[in-house]
């Protein structure tokens, strides 16, 4: 079946070995097979953007498709799908209409589609990815990544686009993808409509990363880090630019967008993690200038820990530098003396949840009301009580297991009375602990990120 005119090829070495494990469709059809020319019925299996036959595949990103029915006389009809790209053709035969509409389904997600402008109108937005407008679908909006053709002309860059496709289809990332289109100059990602703003806009624009907000993001980007190590791939391109936040969402959303992975490069995970360290040092010491600073100092991470080290330290200049444990994970990042999976079990992401109720479901009692506040204390002064708390939804580092199909990661974001510890704050506490008994599965919602942390007056 593979010769130099298929467009099958060897999945062995290939990103599809690695993450089109899941059957989505399977069926049996009828298939031309070019080099002896001959009909045979072969099972067929769909998954993330790849057609598989036996150890083959078609890398369906790369490809168009189109339907034609045939009726001879006396007959029911049949189904002729015609898989193609500029080279070369593969022929899939049915005469079954429900079979047809299953395996179009799926094509039409993965397989390219012509006349971008002809069915699309391109929207620029202020801050976030820009949005298709369809003529026809109601005039539904799409989310929109935009590549420029003259940018991949290289066999290389053109072949890392399709593993970025075929990663976002695998890991469901956000915004995900509906279709795949393309005109003469450019192809179009398309999915759900949502307002993705990156970390460098939001940084530029004047965001306050809060620390539990900003503990959060650092968290789930290294969950993300795991389940690109649990597949044996990279990312390789982690930095402010391209990890997106969800700021229309009611829970805290984030994505890692344009992964740069190359089976042929001896990139690793390692790569990840010092990125991840490098973003998260933009962020520690970001001024008011406006400015990201380009160059990491691992001198400056080293005298602070060891100013901080001394008893009556002052606070720094720095707004986004909250603990020690935080400049020893910036440390550690940066070095190369972690793993993820010490990382996520890092005593930074401890000392939070520490301040913070972890499971909605748990109550607060009377008894131990007066322990939390104290406990409190001790980690940060009266001036920096947490008055929200997080409920991290993905498990952590130590009982973290890859599944087959992986979702965006989430972290919620729910709001709780303010723990000052004073007389009327206690009686408030008691008031609050009592109705709590009928609705502590329930969530406070908020409009959207922004107004989640707006409202945290910690320092």
């Amino acid at each position: 079946m593979h010769d130099s005119k298929s467009l099958f090829q060897k999945m062995e070495g290939t990103l599809a070995e690695k993450l089109c494990v899941k059957e989505l469709l399977k069926e049996q059809i009828i298939i031309y097979v070019q080099k002896t020319k001959e009909f045979v019925q072969k099972e067929i299996v769909i998954s993330f953007n790849s057609l598989i036959i036996d150890n083959q595949f078609i890398e369906l990103s790369k490809c168009q498709f189109e339907q034609r029915v045939s009726k001879p006389k006396n007959s029911e009809g049949i189904n002729i799908i015609i898989i193609k790209n500029t080279t070369s053709k593969e022929f899939l035969i049915t005469s079954n209409p429900q079979q047809c509409l299953r395996l179009k389904i799926y094509l039409k997600k993965f397989c390219v589609h012509k006349n971008y402008s002809g069915r699309y109108r391109f929207i620029e937005q202020k801050n976030c990815l820009p949005l298709s407008q369809s003529y026809k679908k109601n005039n539904q909006y799409f989310s929109t990544i935009k590549f420029e053709k003259k940018q991949l002309e290289e066999n290389q860059e053109l072949q890392i686009f399709h593993n970025q496709l075929t990663i976002m289809h695998a890991f469901q990332l956000m915004p995900n993808i509906f279709r795949v289109c393309e005109d003469a100059q450019r192809y179009y990602i398309l999915g759900e409509n949502m307002k993705l703003q990156s970390l460098e806009s939001l940084l530029l624009n004047g965001f306050e990363f809060k620390e539990v907000p900003f503990v959060s993001i650092i968290f789930m980007i290294l969950q993300t880090i795991q389940k690109y190590q649990a597949k044996s791939i990279y990312h390789g391109n982690i930095n402010l630019q391209n990890i997106y936040i969800n700021t229309d969402s009611q829970t805290l959303q984030i994505t890692l967008l344009f992964p740069k992975y190359n089976e042929h490069n001896t990139k690793n995970i390692e790569k990840d993690i010092f990125s991840l360290g490098k973003l998260l040092y933009q962020i520690t010491f970001y001024t008011q200038k406006g400015e990201i600073v380009k160059d990491v100092n691992l001198k400056l991470i080293q005298s602070l820990m060891d100013k901080w080290s001394e008893p009556n330290s002052q606070r720094t200049q720095y707004r986004f530098l909250y603990r020690v444990s935080q400049l020893d994970l910036l440390n550690q990042l940066l070095s190369s003396k972690t793993t993820v999976e010490l990382a996520l079990i890092h005593q930074w992401f401890v000392n939070i949840r520490q301040n913070l109720k972890i499971e909605s479901k748990q109550l607060m009692s009377k008894a131990l009301l007066a322990t939390i506040m104290e406990e409190q204390e001790f980690h940060i002064t009266s001036s920096q009580f947490l008055d929200h708390q997080v409920t991290i939804t993905q498990q952590s580092g130590q009982d973290y297991e890859p599944e087959e199909e992986l979702y965006p990661i989430r972290c919620q974001l729910i709001n709780t009375i303010q723990m000052i510890p004073s007389k009327q704050k206690h009686d408030d506490a008691k008031i609050y602990l009592y109705r709590s008994k009928t609705f502590a599965s329930s969530t406070i919602k908020r409009d959207s990120f922004p107004e989640i942390t707006k409202q945290w007056t910690y320092k």
